[in-house]
């Protein structure tokens, strides 16, 4: 298994941030999948991305804590994505009027080298939090 974090800072707190990122289909707001379908709500949901192409990839909320501001997802079907065992979590880390927004990934590569499953995660979970920052007002903020 690999291991592979990436995280940026987000210029609003963490209540705010979080209150933006806990929704498992905020997904649909980063424009990565042509359609996203939600299947059941709460720890046990299933989000289907349908992609370019007529692939779907499935992933599956495995935990959410609002104290801790964390939220767990895995892979269950892969799609388009060379990925095999992808277990994630984000992570919205409190820094007075800012925050950080921390992803925490573990997978096996299926058919590409570790640096370009970074490379993809990276974009995915760039996409995501500046999808974030759109909905919050706020701009910029910096890769860790």
């Amino acid at each position: 298994m690999q291991n592979f974090d990436y995280e940026e800072t987000v210029a609003a707190d963490a209540d705010q941030t979080w209150g933006v990122m806990r929704d498992f289909d905020a997904i649909k707001r980063a424009g990565l999948a042509e359609r996203v379908e939600m299947e059941g709500e709460g720890i046990g949901a299933r989000r289907h991305l349908h992609m370019p192409g007529g692939s779907v990839m499935t992933e599956r909320l495995t935990a959410r804590d609002d104290n801790r501001l964390t939220l767990t997802y895995e892979m269950t079907e892969p799609g388009p994505m060379p990925l095999r065992h992808y277990r994630a979590t984000l992570t919205v880390i409190a820094a007075g009027n800012a925050c950080g927004v921390k992803f925490s990934a573990e997978y096996e590569p299926a058919g590409v080298s570790e640096e370009k499953a970074n490379r993809m995660l990276t974009n995915v979970y760039r996409a995501l939090i500046s999808a974030a920052r759109t909905e919050l007002g706020v701009g910029g903020g910096t890769p860790e």
